[in-house]
């Protein structure tokens, strides 16, 4: 096999030394052993009906410039990707989380497929823990959920249980597709001219030089069933209350250090544009929309109404697909240094990465062994140092952050932010 790397996924293939381009996730079952998930591996994803879907993974990078390719790895080992975890001593949170912060803090090897999965065994309390890291130019966070659940016992489909929050109107219709297409380069022009004058903010979190070293963080699992409560109460989606509250997160933990919070948070939400039902592979299909989410000075009731009216007009709107078109574009027509420096130019402007994606309602689990939690931690570019991951299945939600030690030397109390600010739904 050989493919030309197409600019959607090209994009991505500018990790900087502060930076990685690698998403990071963890997955936490009942007592796992390596030749048991090795094999499984194998089954599922490289033999099964749809391993035409994954062929990235036994694909390395070659050539140079524009003129990049997937190539199969001529010395492909599975036991060079899926093998115990270096890891000694994980008695403790503490430990686990410092652990997964220096592991995101390295490269991956470039001679082969960038990808690779630890088995620490055992974990806590009689369990395994998988740490999964592979390159985002293999694809985004929507192919890779998939590949996950395509691994987990039972029949998963290229969308069942499958979607991301921020995505286009499940009902939009052919009609509404075509309309927001033909949009697409009438509106391009002033799109990217608001977003060029958009000032980027400036705030502890965000434009102190970043050192390239990660601290991870994640909540316990929480009840999904208090977040659908309160869209219930308020009339507004999932995402719309989760990203509210991400906010009042960001402005508690600002004002806990001495600052002031803004009037507002720049984020970055990845936002899928594939049709509707499209079958997922391995491939970046999403654009990276620069989103305004209110601070956490108001009420949490107006907070949520704010963000879903941004929210509703952006579903609504040619951005999505403007930024994902105009990115391409850049990519493909100017030098590759000048086509960075503007990418990272309009990213810039935003305080974190922040993506929201919902798994399968029901349990699941790997060969037998029950699956207890699944985390992730979303990369970010250019001088963006924090990212924030939600992923929620089996009615729990729990979020993970990533943060730059030169701006946020210990993400506990932003986690503990987080979980306050979920409690108060509670009481919405």
């Amino acid at each position: 096999m050989r493919e030309r790397i197409a600019a959607n996924d090209a994009i991505w293939l500018q990790d900087s030394a502060t930076n990685l381009m690698v998403i990071n996730a963890m997955i936490i079952t009942d007592r796992l052993d390596l030749d048991t998930l090795r094999t499984t591996f194998q089954r599922r994803i490289f033999e099964g009906t749809e391993a035409g879907r994954f062929e990235r993974l036994r694909c390395r990078i070659t050539g140079q410039g524009l003129r990049r390719y997937w190539a199969r790895d001529p010395d492909f080992d599975i036991a060079r990707h899926i093998f115990a975890s270096r890891a000694r001593h994980l008695h403790s949170l503490e430990a686990v989380q410092a652990y997964v912060g220096r592991e995101a803090s390295q490269k991956l090897d470039w001679d082969h497929p960038q990808w690779e999965i630890q088995v620490i065994d055992p974990f806590e309390e009689g369990s395994t823990a998988l740490l999964v890291r592979i390159h985002h130019s293999i694809g985004d966070g929507e192919a890779l959920v998939c590949l996950l659940f395509t691994l987990m016992d039972g029949d998963w489909d290229s969308g069942h249980g499958i979607s991301h929050a921020a995505g286009p109107p499940p009902d939009e219709g052919r009609l509404g597709q075509l309309l927001r297409a033909a949009a697409v380069p009438l509106s391009a022009p002033g799109i990217l001219l608001r977003r060029l004058t958009w000032f980027p903010d400036r705030n502890p979190m965000h434009g102190p030089a970043l050192s390239g070293t990660k601290r991870v963080a994640w909540t316990r699992p929480l009840d999904l069933e208090v977040v659908k409560k309160a869209r219930h109460r308020i009339g507004a989606s999932v995402n719309d209350v989760l990203m509210a509250s991400v906010s009042g997160a960001f402005s508690t933990y600002l004002a806990q250090r001495g600052g002031v919070a803004p009037s507002r948070f720049l984020i970055s939400m990845p936002v899928n544009v594939r049709h509707p039902g499209e079958s997922l592979r391995c491939e970046n299909h999403f654009a990276p929309v620069p989103l305004e989410l209110p601070a956490g000075s108001c009420a949490l009731g107006q907070r949520i109404l704010a963000v879903k009216t941004r929210m509703d007009r952006m579903k609504r709107s040619a951005v999505p697909m403007v930024i994902y078109e105009l990115q391409r574009a850049l990519l493909a027509l100017l030098p590759k240094a000048v086509s960075r420096g503007l990418i990272d130019f309009l990213a810039n402007k935003c305080t974190a990465v922040v993506t929201n994606i919902t798994g399968p309602c029901r349990d699941i689990s790997l060969e037998g062994r029950r699956v207890r939690s699944i985390l992730f931690w979303v990369p970010q570019r250019a001088r963006i140092g924090v990212g924030i991951s939600i992923l929620s299945f089996a009615g729990k939600v729990q979020l993970g952050v990533i943060t730059d030690e030169a701006l946020v030397p210990d993400p506990a109390p932003l986690i503990k932010a987080f979980e306050e600010e979920f409690e108060s739904l509670r009481t919405l």
